[in-house]
């Protein structure tokens, strides 16, 4: 701090101090001294020395020349609240000055050393890393001064996760990492090709430019999810887009809007004054009128096709090993195909039969469950099974696909996971997965399962269905119990033998507990302490049901029931992820329609053609 000499201060008064100073506001004696002369002060850095006055001196007190009045000394305790300000003062004066660091500024570009560095660049730093540079950041007050922010990336052969595809000279763009990138790491400019292109092997451009690097993979690091995810139109760089209707076509063939089912009406000519109002009105009504079909692997009873039926989809085939899953599902299905098959044995059907909108594929799961600590003759069979959805992807070519496992196949056997994930990626699906508290969407049971969402070429990566029900505070419904779905089954259901529960369980009677929680997780057999709250009997099958969401009116076949329950995946959960599936896709569909409606107007203005609008509003 720059040191600043004290002013001199000339006073004609008598009691003025010698050594003159500065006067300053904040002088601590006014606070003090009630009676105040003409004097200068001292500055709070350089005190001078004050009189002691000795008070019990009998002269100084009486003589009427030297006597002290009231105001002019300081009590003890004044003394010292007056030394503390001094010694704050000091304190003060002493520490560096506050400056206001500098402000940072976003640049057009920057020239360090002749070079000139700018958005819209790529460039290689010395951890091996690749950044595309989206802005320039001057930072004083940062040692460097210079600094990039962008799109983060590395090389797929150096990723740690197995499920990203070692593909050559691909990048992978980290879109959560938004370090700011100092010019001092950057070693060198290279080309970098953002591409929305599903297809590695049909990118003509890729193999026109075989030694540059391309990115066409992000991924997305969440606290819940975690997704990879090919490159949207937007994303990629403009040369290198490519339409999402193209991508859909070339991988599937022509697609339906608003799902495969349902009836279109007449097309005709609506005239251009009213050409929003009949777009949206077209587009309310295929929504109501048509639903994306949907076929489900490995269904047995059915809680998925439920929920999706609820949901809002149509189901159009389904496939179970099991005659008895089977059973159960031609019951409840009436439209549905239902064959009992295996999945390698069900895929030789014709492609335009397997052809649907949505596929699910929930393979055996024992090997991988918690619960799973013994060894059995099925456990490799099960294996294979679990990498069959891509089989069923490669055949059916849904729009999007989804799978359901238990929670031990993400934590306890990541790599067999993480070589299905690679599966879909390699495919060209975007993948999306996470851990669900089945809890949470309305299940009366602590239930965690693994969702996987995967869409396809040109489709929008659907989000995993938001929760609905939580604890007190959360602002979400309440989470369901035992007793809100089992104490209003009527009597005489279909399953509900209470009496023949109270019988099996006449030598186990249990510790009743409080039936307003929620159940342990459900399995083939019951699950572990999953018993009735009065403790004298266990759960019926159709409690076991209605815990796992199943409606009252589904119906069971004669074998295998609690098996089946136990296998099945919450009907609830189902329609919360279908739902949420339907919303992604319709939005598609709606944004693609209404761009190509724009563009058809705009080429018809270009050609100086009427401008017409074809609505399929009924005549």
């Amino acid at each position: 701090m720059e040191h600043i000499d004290p002013i001199l201060v000339d006073d004609d008064d008598d009691d003025a101090s010698d050594a003159s100073s500065v006067t300053i506001d904040n002088d601590p004696d006014k606070l003090y001294f009630l009676r105040e002369t003409s004097r200068t002060t001292t500055p709070c850095f350089s005190l001078p020395p004050r009189e002691v006055v000795d008070l019990t001196h009998a002269e100084t007190i009486y003589d009427g020349e030297e006597t002290i009045y009231d105001g002019e000394y300081l009590t003890d305790e004044c003394f010292e609240i007056l030394r503390e300000d001094w010694n704050r003062s000091l304190r003060l004066a002493r520490s560096p000055a506050q400056v206001e660091p500098p402000t940072e500024k976003c640049l057009a570009d920057v020239c360090v050393d002749g070079i000139v560095y700018k958005p819209g660049q790529s460039v290689e730093l010395y951890d091996e890393t690749f950044l595309r540079i989206e802005s320039v950041w001057e930072k004083p007050h940062r040692e460097g001064g210079v600094f990039f922010k962008g799109r983060r990336l590395l090389k797929a052969k150096n990723h740690a996760g197995t499920y990203i595809p070692r593909w050559h000279n691909e990048l992978i763009w980290i879109a959560n990492e938004n370090t700011d990138i100092p010019l001092g790491i950057v070693k060198q400019f290279v080309p970098i090709y953002f591409t929305s292109h599903c297809y590695l092997s049909q990118d003509h451009k890729r193999v026109i430019r075989a030694n540059d690097l391309f990115c066409r993979l992000k991924e997305v690091l969440k606290r819940e999810t975690t997704s990879v995810e090919y490159l949207t139109y937007e994303e990629a760089d403009v040369e290198y887009r490519v339409a999402s209707t193209t991508l859909r076509q070339e991988w599937r063939g022509k697609t339906a809007s608003f799902g495969s089912e349902g009836k279109s009406q007449a097309l005709i000519v609506v005239l251009d004054e009213d050409e929003n109002d009949h777009q949206s009105d077209t587009i309310i009504d295929q929504k109501i009128r048509r639903k994306y079909t949907f076929g489900d692997g490995f269904c047995g009873a059915g809680g998925v096709s439920c929920g999706a039926d609820t949901a809002g989809m149509h189901i159009k085939w389904a496939f179970d090993l099991s005659p008895h899953a089977v059973a159960t599902y031609r019951l409840n299905f009436l439209t549905a195909e239902c064959e009992i098959s295996d999945i390698f044995n069900f895929l030789t059907n014709n492609e335009n039969y397997l052809r649907v909108d949505v596929t699910h594929g929930s393979p055996p799961c024992q090997t991988f469950s918690p619960a799973h600590t013994i060894a059995s003759a099925n456990d490799d069979n099960n294996s294979a099974c679990i990498f069959s959805c891509g089989n069923l992807i490669r055949k059916a070519k849904p729009r999007v696909h989804t799978m359901e496992e238990t929670s031990g196949l993400f934590e306890r056997h990541k790599e067999t996971f993480y070589g299905v994930i690679h599966d879909f990626i390699e495919i060209g699906y975007s993948v999306r997965w996470a851990l669900l508290n089945c809890m949470e969407y309305g299940v009366p049971q602590s239930r965690k399962r693994l969702i996987i969402i995967a869409s396809g070429p040109g489709e929008t990566l659907p989000s995993l269905p938001q929760p609905t029900h939580g604890l007190p505070g959360s602002g979400l419904c309440d989470l369901a119990t035992i007793d809100q779905v089992i104490s209003n089954i009527p009597p005489g259901t279909a399953g509900h033998d209470i009496e023949g529960a109270r019988s099996r369980a006449a030598q186990a009677w249990r510790v009743p507990f409080d039936a307003n929680q929620q159940a342990r997780t459900i399995t083939c057999g019951g699950g572990e302490n999953n018993y009735h709250p009065s403790g004298q009997r266990g759960f019926t099958n159709r409690e076991f049901a209605c815990l796992q969401t199943f409606p009252l009116g589904f119906q069971f076949g004669p074998r295998e029931v609690r098996k089946q329950i136990g296998n099945a995946v919450p009907p609830l959960l189902a329609k919360a992820i279908y739902a949420e599936i339907i919303r992604s896709l319709q939005e598609t569909d709606e944004r693609e329609l209404r761009d190509n409606r724009h563009q058809t107007a705009s080429r018809g203005i270009e050609g100086c053609q009427p401008t017409v609008t074809f609505s399929a509003k009924k005549r």
